[in-house]
């Protein structure tokens, strides 16, 4: 017989029977081997072989019938009855019924496999950004596949304006909103709920993709010298400063300078950037020796002084990241790395990687949890849940200012998880998730209200 795919993560639906954990079964009368009027049937699951472990699932996630045994219903004239499946991914079952004692002689349905099903819609910056993803689509959904989860696509979107590089800041920064890019045109790239007006259906199952050209991050990083009597100076900062070839001052959000009876004058076109910026290094100069009244200030007595204040704009680079049901993506990478981004992302979305599972035993008493050895978080490199498949500990650089001095790096074999920390070389270039990462993703309970704890309602 063939076999029935069964959403178990989407809501049930009347209309739609392959939605949702539970199923309804009817049997009329006249197909069950020697039923005769008045008769019951007997109703059991055989699940496949190969499913999941009942370990990791609860006693209330376990697969069952409504009913053992039934009587005909009077109002449809059939023997009715529903299974519940777990939230589990690749699970197989066939229910079989049979007049009560007479088990060898039985119907059964179709074979029932269980999947989840996630839905997204893709706003795309540009003719590049939509080709590429396009070009990577088929390998984008078909690396879940493998952990049971159905990626459809909705529809393709472009973006309201265009740019080379898209600053996809979260925090509330430089006086503009949290998610100032999530707004309606024109002072957005991307509208969405709740900051802008478009909506997503399917919710807590629809997920966001925004690919753009290139992404940067800003924040506001404070340098205040309360009393200091230079009017030149240079400060070396660890960090990269913002510039913007349209903006000389681009790198700066504010700066003033006031003494006793003075009051904060703008000082921010006094103030320059020498060299070129890297990662970890910029350099800043100023020169007040133009200011009105403060050089007289200073000369009337060598007691005097005055407070400079300023606040510098830090730039930071990312192939991109996820929030909720958001995620980003940038596409001046190679396809591999672009490729990884997409899975990796929309991957944490869908819960990944596992720090631990819990487990009950046969008649459902909580055992402890189940470790995942592959699993790291962000004193090891990254930020977040991530995956350590052929990888291994080495000494990192201080300049990734890890508190255990060590990071997760390729360890010499095979492929990367997807689920790896950082862009490299050596990830799995279908951009899949390893061996230890795909049960995990397979067991993964992915209903509605595991989606919600990680606000998967929250945009759109």
């Amino acid at each position: 017989m063939p076999t029935t795919k069964q959403y178990v993560n989407l809501p049930t639906s009347v209309p739609n029977p392959e939605r949702g954990s539970t199923r309804a079964l009817q049997v009329t009368p006249n197909t069950v081997p020697n039923v005769n009027p008045g008769d019951r049937l007997e109703w059991w699951i055989e699940p496949a072989p190969g499913n999941t472990d009942s370990i990791y699932l609860s006693p209330a996630q376990r697969p069952r019938l409504q009913f053992n045994e039934t009587a005909i219903t009077v109002a449809s004239g059939k023997f009715e009855n529903s299974i519940t499946f777990p939230p589990s991914g690749g699970d197989k079952f066939v229910v079989k019924v049979a007049k009560k004692g007479d088990r060898a002689n039985f119907l059964q349905t179709d074979e029932f496999e269980t999947w989840r099903k996630i839905y997204y819609t893709v706003h795309y910056m540009g003719a590049d950004s939509q080709n590429l993803f396009n070009s990577l689509k088929g390998k984008f959904e078909g690396a879940f596949l493998e952990g049971f989860v159905e990626l459809q696509q909705i529809q393709m979107v472009a973006t309201a304006t265009q740019m080379a590089r898209v600053d996809a800041t979260t925090q509330a920064q430089l006086g503009r909103p949290q998610f100032h890019f999530m707004r309606d045109p024109p002072n957005g790239v991307i509208g969405l709920r709740p900051f802008g007006s478009g909506a997503l259906a399917d919710k807590p199952h629809h997920v966001a993709l925004l690919v753009v050209p290139d992404i940067y991050r800003v924040e506001e990083k404070p340098y205040a010298q309360p009393t200091i009597r230079a009017v030149t100076g240079t400060k070396n900062f660890a960090f990269k400063l913002h510039l913007d070839p349209g903006d000389p001052l681009a790198f700066v959000y504010r700066a003033t300078v006031s003494w006793p009876g003075r009051l904060a004058l703008d000082v921010r076109d006094k103030l320059a950037v020498t060299g070129v910026p890297t990662r970890v290094s910029s350099v800043m100069t100023w020169d007040l020796n133009t200011v009105p009244g403060l050089t007289n200030h200073l000369a009337a007595a060598p007691a005097n002084n005055f407070n400079l204040d300023i606040k510098v704009i830090a730039e930071s680079t990312v192939m991109g990241y996820s929030v909720a049901n958001f995620c980003i993506v940038r596409t001046i990478d190679g396809s591999t790395d672009v490729l990884q981004t997409f899975t990796h992302e929309v991957g944490h979305g869908v819960g990944q990687t596992v720090e631990k599972e819990s487990r009950w035993d046969g008649p459902g008493n909580a055992l402890s949890a189940e470790h995942n050895p592959n699993w790291h978080t962000d004193p090891y490199g990254g930020r977040g849940p991530h995956c350590t498949t052929n990888a291994v500990l080495q000494a990192a650089p201080v300049s990734a200012g890890l508190t255990t001095g060590q990071w997760y790096q390729y360890g010499g074999a095979g492929h990367l998880c997807t689920m790896y920390f950082s862009g490299e070389s050596h990830v799995e270039p279908d951009g899949k998730f390893c061996p230890a990462c795909v049960p995990r993703l397979k067991r993964f309970n992915l209903e509605s209200a595991s989606m919600n704890t990680r606000r998967w309602d929250y945009f759109g």
